[in-house]
């Protein structure tokens, strides 16, 4: 029994570091708003870049996001600053810049 016990919590464990669909897919979000607001893939500033709200429309668009699934996105971030680390390592991975 006591294997048992002890092979469901490593399981269980080993799925809470995975993200959502809806976590990997604001991290892709985030990724390209990152890279054309100036950030390099080497994570270096590059130049201002001043994306417009037309841009930003562009991206929401482009990435299948509407604001009200943003706000809501952020909104759950905001509550669980765990999950909010583990996507932005996701953003990190996202542009090229995977460390440990």
């Amino acid at each position: 029994m006591a294997l048992f016990v002890l092979l469901m919590v490593g399981c269980g464990s080993r799925n809470a570091d995975n993200l959502s669909a809806d976590d990997h897919h604001f991290a892709a979000f985030y990724a390209d708003y990152l890279a054309r607001s100036g950030v390099t893939d080497k994570g270096r500033a590059a130049p201002w870049t001043d994306l417009t709200p037309a841009g930003l429309d562009t991206l929401f668009v482009r990435h299948k996001l509407d604001q009200k699934t943003f706000d809501a996105r952020l909104n759950a971030y905001s509550r669980d600053p765990e999950l909010w680390r583990k996507v932005l390592l996701e953003v990190r991975r996202n542009l090229g810049q995977e460390r440990p």
